[in-house]
């Protein structure tokens, strides 16, 4: 790669630079990870290209001497089919591996991964026999100087990765919905948190959920520059392996909360915004799941629950509550009733506790026909949030202010884009891809369960259910599946044999593909 021009981008300065994070953080903006630094690229003009038997190969070195990561913002961005990129280091190494291109009709911006390293080469390659040319432009460079790499004196140590048993237990497919998100804003780049959302036509639609004042300064060309981070998470609760890989490009701005408007400040709703990806749908390889929701106006919910988020962007954690949610805004003097207050509790594996990069991630409780359902995002804490003051208050913007309520038209509401067909369905399950019909819950028809005896010995009674004919599944602490059948009758016993003393969960599915899951214990 001897041969492939190197250009340096406008030079980072470090003193500017804390200057104006003190002042983004005392005037509640989003903190960055990265800045953009002018770097002023054509693919043609400062490329180095060569041709092979089936490729045309064009490589662009770039710097950004301290940086601890880049990624690139890419403009008048116009590639034939089959076009790819992939980043690698001066040797040859690959960096990141390949990533087709995919752009809607219109769009032209696009970005780079984020790349470890303050020098390597963007890698383009398309089709020799391609009907065009691709050609782009990258005027910017972001260079990222903190909040990008495993640092537990940023992050804390109280947080409970979501590979951690007991906590993670019955939240699987919440955890595989939520996504890390890189918000690109005129200054650089950002962290915050989502959740990949179903609505009632359940046709896989890619939309995400997270919190306005995430992206209410970002442009139409920067949304087409957000990337998703699916599945970025520890392999265990210890930590170890994680990946970057599977993630998405771009995506548009379908409804927000509009409440950072001149006239509310912040103060005039519940900070909500909706995403679609560019992409039309989410690669199956991700394993993804379609979060349910419940739009319900609740005053206060008494269920205990998660939030699933990426706390200063590090890999997927889990925190959980306990007390009953209550109902206010984060500033208390607005009157408004578009928020749920809660605190962390204390786990087996740790205090998790939302942080900056958390905004936007999705608080969950269970719901007894349609499992975990999504009732809320955040939107902050009364006085920050970390594992040294864990015990603020945290606001997450309601899923029924969300729906409805907030001062914006009507075709920025959320229900206009969940629920897009008018039949004022409040709650929906959750579904995997591809995606089944439609699984509303009728409140008034929803079954239930009991078990007992609660502790049990040699057999488990499951009364309820009013007929149904359910699956069941038992999973012991760590999800695995112990024994299984099918219920044909509103009373059934399970036997027991064998298992030993401890927790485990009793999940059953109806025909709807509806799911409940009741956690009972074998005692002797």
């Amino acid at each position: 790669m001897a041969d492939t021009p190197f250009h340096r981008a406008a030079a980072f300065d470090p003193v500017a630079i804390a200057e104006d994070d003190a002042r983004r953080e005392a005037e509640g903006e989003l903190r960055l990870y990265a800045r953009s630094l002018a770097i002023d690229l054509s693919s043609e003009a400062d490329g180095s290209w060569s041709i092979t038997d089936h490729e045309r190969i064009g490589r662009l070195g770039v710097a950004s001497p301290g940086a601890k990561a880049m990624e690139l913002l890419i403009e008048g961005m116009t590639v034939p089919p089959g076009a790819r990129m992939r980043v690698i280091a001066m040797d040859g190494t690959e960096l990141h591996p390949f990533f087709e291109i995919e752009l809607p009709e219109g769009v032209h911006e696009y970005s780079t991964p984020l790349v470890n390293g303050d020098a390597w080469i963007l890698e383009y390659r398309e089709p020799l026999d391609a009907p065009f040319h691709g050609t782009f432009r990258i005027p910017w460079l972001n260079h990222a100087y903190r909040d990008v790499m495993e640092d537990h004196a940023r992050e804390g140590t109280c947080h409970v990765n979501v590979a951690c048993v007991p906590e993670s237990i019955g939240w699987e497919d919440e955890i595989d919905a939520t996504v890390r998100i890189s918000v690109i804003t005129p200054q650089g780049s950002g962290w915050c948190s989502g959740s990949l959302v179903n609505n009632v036509r359940q046709d896989c639609a890619p939309y995400i959920l997270t919190a306005w004042h995430c992206g209410r300064t970002s442009t139409t060309a920067q949304f087409n520059q957000y990337k998703f981070y699916f599945n970025f998470q520890y392999a265990t609760c210890a930590g170890g392996a994680y990946s970057t890989s599977q993630m998405m490009t771009g995506a548009q701005l379908k409804a927000y909360s509009d409440d950072y408007a001149p006239q509310y400040q912040g103060v005039g709703g519940s900070d909500f915004m909706l995403l679609r990806t560019n992409a039309a749908e989410v690669p199956a390889s991700f394993d993804p799941f379609w979060a349910g929701w419940d739009a319900r106006n609740i005053a206060s919910v008494s269920e205990d629950g998660v939030c699933i988020h990426h706390p200063t962007g590090a890999p997927k954690r889990i925190s959980s509550y306990t007390q009953t949610l209550t109902t206010g805004h984060p500033m208390g003097s607005s009157g408004l009733m578009s928020h749920y207050k809660l605190k962390w509790a204390p786990t087996e594996n740790g205090y998790g506790v939302t942080e900056v990069g958390s905004s936007g991630s999705g608080v969950f409780k269970p719901h007894p026909t349609a499992g975990p359902v999504l009732i809320g995002t955040l939107t902050g804490s009364s006085s920050g949030s970390n594992c040294t003051y864990n015990t603020g208050t945290n606001y997450f913007g309601k899923m029924s202010y969300h729906w409805t309520n907030n001062p914006n038209t009507a075709q920025q509401k959320l229900k206009a884009w969940l629920d897009p067909d008018g039949t004022n369905t409040l709650v929906l399950a959750g579904s995997r891809s591809p995606c089944s019909e439609p699984t509303a819950v009728a409140e008034s028809k929803a079954p239930s369960v009991v078990l007992h005896p609660n502790p049990a010995t040699e057999r488990l009674w499951v009364r309820g259910a009013d007929g149904t004919p359910w699956k069941w599944m038992i999973l012991d602490a760590a999800g695995r599946i112990i024994s299984n059948g099918a219920m044909t009758h509103g009373d059934r016993s399970i036997a027991l044999h064998g298992l030993a003393p401890g927790m485990y969960f009793l999940q059953l599915i109806d025909p709807a593909e509806r799911r409940l899951r009741e956690p009972f214990v074998v005692a002797y």
